[in-house]
């Protein structure tokens, strides 16, 4: 029997860095979403764990996903395996949240097909052990993140709102970037606290999403700060990183028209998405 498990890319509205704490991590407040952009993530019964992606360099033991399912099997006592199969759809190392969310999608998926029984914060646990996202990815939604990501507070759906994603064709390193951070770009959490409020009662073309990351990332990765200014030359009152990059996110209406401008991000060599905010309950 396979369990198919759709995988949603995350999207953090804001991105506020508070501090560096005693254990190496930074202290975060965000604003987290999930997005309609998502790989399908297929699990099948089988002796042993082996994953296998519609891109050949994230196949085997170094995807998160492998580790998820083995953290699941040794804490629900599992004596078999599962074949586990990604399609992906959502861009690498692109600040979306594509391998946090197909290690969710794993944990959420085999907990079902091998009937561990592990309620929601279970899996929470075991998620927090994986990455800071893939808590959120397993619960998705819209949420208040806080610690280093993994505490959330659940809120009620934002409005769902057309995202266009453009991404220069590069990887950036988050160590890198938030190695680069320094005391002077820390943020309070109060960005954050003021878009929660308004984005349950404003347009979400009138959004104003932050990242403390942003200014770092633009600075040792330049072509970031071209793809934010594309966006507003195109019309966005406010466009942001996702992430630590180099994906940037901004809001259009109606859909046309950022559908119309992500071929205009594409004639730049760019790659360009448009997606949508869901409410998370689209499995």
């Amino acid at each position: 029997m396979t369990l198919t498990v759709r995988a949603h890319a995350k999207l953090n509205l804001t991105l506020e860095v508070l501090g560096k704490r005693a254990d190496g991590f930074h202290e975060l407040r965000s604003l987290m979403s999930t997005l309609a952009l998502h790989d399908i993530v297929h699990l099948d019964p089988a002796p042993t764990i082996e994953v296998c992606c519609t891109l050949p360099e994230l196949d085997g033991r170094a995807n998160l996903a492998f580790r998820a399912a083995e953290l699941l099997r040794a804490a629900a006592g599992h004596a078999g395996g599962a074949r586990i199969t990604i399609d992906k759809a959502i861009p690498v190392a692109a600040g979306l949240g594509g391998g946090s969310a197909d290690a969710a999608a794993v944990l959420v998926g085999l907990n079902r097909l091998w009937e561990s029984g592990l309620d929601t914060d279970a899996l929470r646990d075991l998620a927090a052990q994986l990455g800071s996202d893939v808590p959120f990815c397993v619960v998705g939604g819209t949420a208040l993140a806080a610690g280093r990501g993994e505490i959330l507070r659940p809120i009620p759906p934002l409005p769902e709102a057309t995202v266009l994603l453009v991404r220069p064709p590069f990887a950036v390193s988050t160590a890198r970037v938030y190695g680069a951070l320094t005391a002077d770009g820390y943020g309070t959490g109060e960005a954050t606290r003021r878009l929660a409020v308004d984005a349950a009662r404003t347009s979400p073309t009138d959004w104003r999403p932050t990242n403390d990351l942003e200014p770092v990332t633009c600075r040792l990765y330049p072509v970031v700060h071209e793809v934010l200014e594309f966006l507003r030359s195109h019309g966005a009152a406010h466009a942001a990183m996702c992430g630590s990059g180099p994906s940037c996110f901004a809001h259009f209406a109606p859909a046309e028209r950022a559908e119309h401008i992500a071929m205009a991000a594409r004639a730049h060599g760019w790659e360009a998405w448009v997606t949508r905010i869901t409410a998370g309950d689209e499995k």
